[in-house]
């Protein structure tokens, strides 16, 4: 008798216990930046020294993307960006490719990526880890779209496409 009322305790203190761990995963918000919420806005400089932030580009659709030098689905999709970049400059689209400068082996990598692959996109480095701590990167590459008011609208983990990204960005052209 006195074993059952014991696992019958037991079992209740770990059901409560689950119950609470349950309660605040669900009830916390998650870490960083999320959809529906404004973007931070956060000055970086660029490849060719001047520095850039988000306010910069207010007013357009935004496709912020982080990425490095080693990660290959951020090596795939780089030309990609940068070819929507470019067809949608006109309909007042920009690219932003935030280069994740403290995720990177050295910035001499980095550097030699850029010269194997020019591009008209901005590119901006987060020497600091600022950005990173900011929007909380999880992984490479995340793209971030944002829309003309400077709020997020989606947020896409791992390597784009094409097709993703049109389907995507056409409501707000």
């Amino acid at each position: 008798m006195v074993r059952k009322i014991s696992s019958i305790g037991a079992l209740l203190i770990a059901t409560l216990v689950m119950g609470g761990i349950i309660y605040n995963s669900a009830s916390s918000p998650p870490m960083g930046v999320n959809q529906g919420e404004e973007a931070p806005d956060i000055e970086l400089p660029q490849a060719g020294g001047e520095s850039m932030s988000l306010n910069d580009v207010r007013g357009t659709f935004v496709i912020m993307n982080f990425w490095a030098s080693w990660c290959e689905p951020c090596i795939r999709e780089f030309p990609l960006l940068d070819q929507v970049h470019q067809e949608f400059s006109d309909e007042e689209v920009n690219v932003l490719a935030v280069n994740m400068s403290s995720f990177e082996r050295t910035m001499d990598e980095a550097m030699e990526f850029l010269d194997d692959r020019p591009v008209a996109m901005p590119i901006l480095f987060d020497t600091d880890g600022v950005m990173a701590d900011e929007y909380q990167v999880a992984g490479l590459p995340t793209t971030y779209l944002i829309n003309d008011e400077g709020i997020i609208v989606d947020i896409i983990m791992g390597e784009v496409t094409e097709e993703m990204l049109i389907e995507r960005i056409e409501p707000f052209l």
